[in-house]
């Protein structure tokens, strides 16, 4: 029981590291830099309209999966997610036994992973909400090779979850007013 908490824990922090680097992935390469422009006259309400459009934040799917993928410790066989216009983030990875082993992540899961099939599915879904000029990402479902995980076992994930994403997003400086969700992206506005 121990090791499948330890597992879930890594792979769950490892989302986390994902999200924060797309975050910042797309925060700079949505600001090229090019040739100073002459600054033009504009009234301030048009520059605050500019400003929030600059700081708002868009995560596509496909930008999650990369996110996902780079933070991980290991190479998925695959990776789905798909954001929902209910603000449910659904993940679901394939990894193979062999990757989980070679990973460094296994030596305290030796033993679960005799019982773990050749390739493995951890799904998880998450209702994202904005609070307090963060983010709450609330566990929906958790689940390691089809197999459920307890509220028990998930509610400490969900906290270092909701935890290290509200770390990245104030090291940013990104104050989130609202989340906006469509089918396929989510978008953080400040």
């Amino acid at each position: 029981m121990q090791e499948e908490k330890s597992f879930v824990y890594t792979l769950i922090l490892g989302a986390c590291m994902l999200i924060s680097l797309l975050l910042i992935g797309k925060m700079l390469l949505g600001h090229p830099s090019g040739e100073a422009t002459p600054p033009t006259q504009t009234e301030p309400q048009e520059m605050q309209e500019e400003q929030d459009e600059i700081m708002e934040v868009q995560l596509s799917e496909n930008d999650l999966c990369t996110l996902i993928v780079q933070a991980m410790p290991f190479s998925p066989d695959s990776i789905v997610a798909h954001i929902g216009k209910d603000g449910v983030i659904e993940v679901s990875v394939i990894v193979s036994k062999q990757a989980l082993q070679q990973s460094g992540l296994a030596g305290d899961l030796r033993t679960a992973l005799l019982f773990l099939p050749d390739s493995c599915k951890v799904y998880g879904a998450w209702k994202v909400e904005a609070t307090d000029g963060g983010i709450s990402l609330k566990t929906q479902k958790a689940e390691i090779a089809d197999i459920s995980l307890s509220e028990t076992a998930v509610a400490p994930l969900s906290e270092l979850l909701n935890k290290a994403v509200n770390d990245q997003l104030q090291n940013l400086g990104i104050t989130v007013s609202s989340i906006e969700c469509d089918d396929g992206v989510v978008v953080l506005k400040p």
